[in-house]
């Protein structure tokens, strides 16, 4: 296999917002063997996150007298224009880091018009499907009857976790289990990611071109109406309920009332609002 012109890549950042972390390592190996790699250390103009942190553990004390985005930019854009395969790790995350660095400098994006782009996370996806009867084959060991009728779904689906608790050698208890499922999800404000807590304990937005923008700047900016166009439309009713009050409240006020009413650990946000009223006895949206 020709592997010319062919990089994989990968960044490690301040945190996971678009908008506001930056890249802080980006390495680059040429071709699958890894004959040859590069890697840039970028010193970041925002503080490096508790939670990124803990994952790739750089410091900014690492970073002191390495160069900024800015400094090693063009060096940058000629390694991506001349390669004609990109290649990463669910790598969507990546590309949109780099082009979100380029857009704050107020440079051109990078061009991937005419360029492979390789995911091995899909790859692996599409080769390998994550149907219930592919699961059962796998970690079961047979094929099942009856798919798709609940009865014989349901058994099967417990089934597939006993085999997968044995292959991975998860014997912790379900909490522990939840959280290698999901890591983010106690973060979540209801049963979905629509909205969340940050790291620094502030509500935002958890989707869309807003995502990790707090909901009490939004309410109080420009952009108002997009939560109005929240709640105008068909999303949860959590979701829409929060940001309703989102436009009624002051942030201090905002963020209590949702910590009163859903709590910020996985048990209470599993539960939500009571049926038809918010958990402060108010109406719920649509009530």
């Amino acid at each position: 296999m020709d592997d010319r012109g062919v990089i994989i890549f990968d960044v490690e950042t301040t945190g996971t917002d678009k908008r506001r972390d930056q890249i802080i390592e980006l390495c680059v190996q040429y071709g699958l063997e890894g004959a040859s790699s590069e890697t840039w250390r970028i010193r970041p103009s925002v503080p490096i996150s508790p939670g990124a942190q803990a994952v790739h553990g750089i410091t900014m004390e690492d970073l002191a007298l390495c160069p900024s985005f800015g400094q090693v930019a063009g060096a940058i854009r000629r390694v991506f224009d001349q390669a004609r395969v990109l290649i990463g790790y669910n790598l969507a995350f990546d590309i949109e880091m780099l082009q979100a660095e380029f857009d704050r400098l107020g440079q051109q994006r990078l061009s991937l018009a005419g360029k492979q782009i390789i995911d091995p996370f899909r790859l692996w996806q599409r080769c390998e499907p994550r149907t219930l009867q592919d699961a059962h084959r796998r970690f079961v060991g047979e094929e099942f009857t009856s798919a798709h009728s609940a009865t014989a779904d349901v058994a099967a689906t417990g089934r597939v976790l006993r085999g997968m608790l044995d292959r991975f050698r998860l014997a912790g208890d379900w909490s522990e289990i939840a959280r290698v499922c999901e890591p983010e999800r106690d973060a979540w404000v209801g049963p979905s990611r629509h909205l969340r807590w940050d790291e620094e304990g502030r509500l935002v937005i958890g989707f869309g071109k807003h995502a990790g923008t707090p909901l009490a700047e939004l309410a109080a900016g420009p952009d108002r109406s997009y939560l109005q166009w929240i709640v105008d439309k068909d999303f949860p009713l959590h979701v829409r309920e929060i940001c309703q009050r989102a436009l009624e409240l002051d942030g201090p006020s905002l963020e209590d009332w949702v910590r009163a009413a859903y709590g910020t650990g996985p048990a209470t946000l599993a539960a939500g609002p009571a049926p038809g009223a918010g958990l402060d006895g108010s109406p719920a949206l649509g009530a």
